[in-house]
C-alpha cells in the first residue's frame, strides 16, 4: 500500500506529520514500512533519523544507497523484491527503512532521472514493503502528481487557516476522492478548531496533530526514534498526551482507510 503525504503550501509540517505517523505504526504494528521523499530542495526527513554532521562527512557511505543509486540501477536492471532494502537505511530493524533523498546538485538532472524511474521504484518497493509513506513536494509538482496518482491514499496536510483550506478545495478537488486530511501544528485554542472546520467546509476524515515543541526539536536533533519510544504510551496526565493521541488517531484512521487495521499483518505489538 502506498500513501502520499502532500500539501498545497510549504511549511505546513507535512514531513514531521509523516515521520510521526510512520514511527507510531512501526512501533505499534507488525508491518514493514518504507519512508521516502521526492524533494530536491532540503528535506528534514533524513535529519530526523540520521545526524546531519554524519551525513555531511560520510558521503561515500551513502553513495550506493538512496534514491539516486536506486534510480541509476533500476533504469537498466530488473531488481528483485528483496534487493530493494539494500538501497535503504535501517531505522528500526524489520519495521522501518529510510530511502535517502537525492544528493544531486543539478535539479534538472535529478527531475529527469526520477521522472523515468519513479513508477518502477514504487512498484518494486511495493513488493517488499507493507506500507510506503512518501513525503511529496508541495503544490503543483509533476513528480508529486505521478506519485499521488499511483497512491492508495493521499494524506493532505493543511493548517487551520481557512484560506489554505479554501485553496485546497478549489484548486485540488481531484485529490478529494482518496484523501484524508491532517491539520498539522494544531492549536486547540484557535477559533478555527477541528469541529468548526469540519462544519464550515463540510469535511469528513479530518484529523489533528497538535504542535509539540519537544517532538519538533527531536526531529531537528535526530532524536525522533528515542522521543517516540519514550512517549509512545503517554497517559492523560503526560504533557505529550495530546500529541500522541492525535498521532494515534491519525495513524489508526489511515490503516482503517487502507483496510489493513484489523488484519493479521497489522496486529499490535504487545
Amino acid at each position: 500500500m502506498q500513501v502520499s503525504f502532500w500539501s498545497n503550501y510549504h511549511q505546513i509540517g507535512t514531513t514531521n506529520n509523516m515521520i510521526a505517523v510512520a514511527l507510531f505504526i512501526a512501533l505499534k504494528y507488525r508491518l514493514r514500512i518504507l519512508v521516502a521523499h521526492n524533494h530536491f530542495d532540503r528535506s528534514t526527513l533524513e535529519s530526523a533519523f540520521i545526524d546531519e554532521s554524519y551525513m555531511e562527512h560520510s558521503l561515500m557511505d551513502f553513495s550506493d544507497t538512496g534514491i539516486d543509486a536506486l534510480s541509476r540501477f533500476i533504469k537498466f536492471n530488473r531488481i528483485e523484491k528483496d534487493e530493494i532494502s539494500s538501497y535503504t537505511t535501517t531505522v528500526l530493524k524489520n519495521r522501518l527503512d529510510l530511502l535517502i533523498g537525492t544528493r544531486n546538485t543539478n535539479r534538472n538532472i535529478y527531475q529527469n532521472n526520477l521522472k523515468e524511474t519513479i513508477r518502477l521504484i514504487l512498484q518494486s518497493a511495493a513488493l517488499y514493503y507493507d506500507l510506503i509513506f512518501i513525503d511529496t513536494a508541495p503544490g503543483n509538482n509533476e513528480i508529486s502528481e505521478t506519485i499521488i496518482k499511483n497512491s492508495n491514499l493521499v494524506v493532505v496536510n493543511l493548517c487551520q487557516n481557512p484560506n489554505t483550506i479554501e485553496n485546497y478545495l478549489k484548486d485540488y478537488s481531484d485529490y478529494r476522492e482518496k484523501s484524508l486530511i491532517i491539520l498539522g501544528k494544531y492549536d486547540v485554542n484557535s477559533r478555527f478548531n477541528i469541529k468548526k472546520i469540519k462544519k464550515r467546509f463540510c469535511l469528513n476524515n479530518v484529523y489533528a496533530i497538535p504542535y509539540s515543541t519537544e517532538f519538533a526539536d527531536a526531529c531537528i536533533e535526530s532524536r525522533v526514534v528515542d522521543f517516540f519510544i519514550k512517549n509512545l504510551e503517554a497517559d492523560r496526565n503526560d504533557i505529550h498526551n495530546n500529541f500522541i493521541t492525535g498521532v494515534r488517531e491519525t495513524a489508526e484512521s489511515i490503516l482503517s482507510v487502507l483496510g489493513i487495521a484489523d488484519t493479521r499483518t497489522a496486529r499490535q505489538v504487545n
